[in-house]
C-alpha cells in the first residue's frame, strides 16, 4: 500500500525510481478510472468541430465576405430588359408600347466604390480575425477543462491510496488491541480519520464527474475520458511574448477596424466630388412616332454644390468612428501586454511554488518513512504514522494542484501571446 501511495507523485516531473518504489500495474489500473484516452490536441480539434460559437462566427465572416462581393457589383455595368405600355385618352393614339434593353455604367464617382470595397474587405478580415481569436480562447477553455480532469484523476489516486493505507492500519490496530498493545481510543481515532478520508474521496469522485461533463461538453464526446499526461514546454522571454501579442487576432482586428473607419470617412469627403455615368438603350419595339429610333446613348455628369451640410456631418461622424477605433486598438494593445505580463509572472511564481512543494513532498516522504521505522521500534504510535501519511497526502495534493496551475499559466501565456500553448503560428489554428 505504501508503494501505491508513493506512485501517485509522477505527473509533470517524475519522481526518482530510487526514492519512490514503483506501483504494480494492477494497482495503477484500480486507481486510474477506465475510459477513452484522449490527448489535448485531439480534445482541441474535436472542440473546433462542435463549437456553436465558432460556427456562428464563421457564418458572420462568410456574410462579411459576401457583402464585399455586393460592394464590387457597384462598379460593374447593369443590364436589364424593360417593357412598358403607355395608354392615354387620345383619339390619335391610345397606346404606346415599348420594349428595350438598357445598360448603365458608372464612369466616375470619386472612387467611393473602391473605398467602400476596401473597407468591406477590412471588415471581412475583422470577422476572420475575431474567429481566430475565438479559437485561441477555445484552446484555453479546453486546456483548462483537460487539466482539471487530469488533476482530479491524480487526486483520486492519492486519496484512494491513503484510504487503503488507513484501512490496513486500522486492521493492524485492532489486532494489537486484542492482545492489549493498543488502546481502544487509538482504534476509534483511526476509524474517525478513515471516515473523513472516505468523505474526501467521495467528494473528489463527484468533482471528477463534473470535470468529465465539462470536457465532454467541449469535445462533443459521450464516453468517459482519461486525459494523457502533459509536459511543460519552455516559455520564452517576456519581451518576445509581448511582441508576439501585438499581432494576435483581436489586436489585428482592431487595426482593420481603424483602417475601415478611415476609408469610410474618406468616402464621406468624396461626396463633394463630381460623378459621371453612361446610359444606353436598345429598342425592340417603340411607338409609331419613334419606331425609326432603335438606340440612344446618354453621358451625364453631376457636381454636387450644396447638400444641406450632409457631407460635413458625415465626415464628422466618420472622424468620431476613427477616434473610437484608435482608442479600441490602443486598449487592445495594452490589454494584450498586460495579459502577457500577468501570465508570465504567474508562470514564474508557479514554478517557484512547485519547486518548494516538491521539496515539501520529499521531506514528508522522509518523515513518513522515519515514522514507520520508529513505529516498528515502538518509539511512536500508529496514530503518529497515520498523521505523517496524512501530511504526505496533503503535500502531494498541493503539489498536484500547483503543477496543474503551472501548466495552465503556461497555456495562458501562449494564448496571451497569440500562440496557443506555445505552438507555432498556424499549427493549432484551423
Amino acid at each position: 500500500m505504501m508503494a501505491m501511495l508513493l506512485a501517485m507523485l509522477s505527473f509533470l516531473v517524475p519522481v526518482s525510481a530510487a526514492a519512490v518504489p514503483a506501483a504494480p500495474a494492477e494497482a495503477a489500473a484500480e486507481i486510474v478510472p477506465a475510459g477513452r484516452a484522449i490527448s489535448l490536441q485531439e480534445a482541441y480539434e474535436r472542440a473546433l468541430g462542435v463549437s456553436e460559437d465558432l460556427a456562428q462566427r464563421s457564418e458572420t465572416a462568410a456574410e462579411a465576405w459576401a457583402r464585399v462581393d455586393e460592394l464590387w457589383s457597384a462598379v460593374q455595368p447593369r443590364l436589364s430588359f424593360k417593357a412598358s405600355e403607355f395608354v392615354q385618352d387620345s383619339s390619335s393614339s391610345r397606346d404606346k408600347p415599348e420594349l428595350k434593353f438598357t445598360v448603365r455604367q458608372p464612369l466616375f464617382t470619386g472612387l467611393k466604390e473602391f473605398l467602400a470595397l476596401r473597407a468591406g474587405k477590412a471588415k471581412g478580415a475583422v470577422a476572420e480575425l475575431d474567429l481566430l481569436r475565438a479559437k485561441d480562447l477555445l484552446y484555453l477553455d479546453v486546456a483548462r477543462a483537460y487539466l482539471d480532469l487530469l488533476g482530479l484523476h491524480r487526486e483520486l489516486g492519492i486519496r484512494a491510496a491513503l484510504v487503503d493505507i488507513t484501512e490496513d492500519r486500522i486492521r493492524e490496530l485492532k489486532d494489537r488491541e486484542k492482545i492489549g498493545r493498543s488502546r481502544k481510543s487509538e482504534v476509534l481515532a483511526a476509524e474517525s480519520q478513515l471516515a473523513g478520508l472516505i468523505a474526501d474521496l467521495e467528494q473528489a469522485k463527484r468533482r471528477e464527474l463534473d470535470g468529465q461533463e465539462a470536457l465532454r461538453f467541449l469535445t462533443g464526446l459521450s464516453e468517459r475520458l482519461v486525459p494523457a499526461p502533459l509536459e511543460l514546454s519552455p516559455a520564452g522571454d517576456i519581451d518576445g511574448c509581448i511582441t508576439s501579442s501585438r499581432g494576435r487576432g483581436d489586436v489585428e482586428a482592431r487595426r482593420r477596424d481603424l483602417e475601415a473607419a478611415r476609408d469610410t470617412t474618406e468616402m464621406s469627403r468624396r461626396s463633394r466630388w463630381p460623378v459621371a455615368s453612361f446610359d444606353g438603350s436598345y429598342y425592340l419595339k417603340r411607338p409609331e412616332t419613334q419606331k425609326d429610333i432603335m438606340w440612344d446613348l446618354t453621358l451625364s455628369a453631376e457636381l454636387p454644390l450644396y447638400q444641406g451640410m450632409q457631407t460635413v456631418a458625415q465626415v464628422r461622424q466618420g472622424q468620431a468612428r476613427e477616434r473610437s477605433a484608435a482608442a479600441a486598438l490602443s486598449a487592445s494593445l495594452r490589454r494584450a501586454a498586460t495579459e502577457v505580463r500577468t501570465a508570465h509572472s504567474d508562470l514564474r511564481a508557479g514554478a517557484a511554488v512547485v519547486a518548494a512543494l516538491e521539496k515539501a513532498v520529499e521531506l514528508a516522504e522522509a518523515n513518513a518513512k522515519a515514522q514507520t521505522e520508529d513505529y516498528r521500534l515502538g518509539l511512536v504510535t500508529n496514530l503518529d504514522v497515520l498523521g505523517a501519511l496524512n501530511t504526505l497526502q496533503q503535500a502531494r495534493l498541493r503539489l498536484e494542484s500547483g503543477r496543474v496551475d503551472l501548466l495552465l499559466s503556461r497555456f495562458r501565456l501562449g494564448v496571451a501571446a497569440g500562440l496557443p500553448g506555445g505552438l507555432k503560428a498556424g499549427e493549432a489554428r484551423r
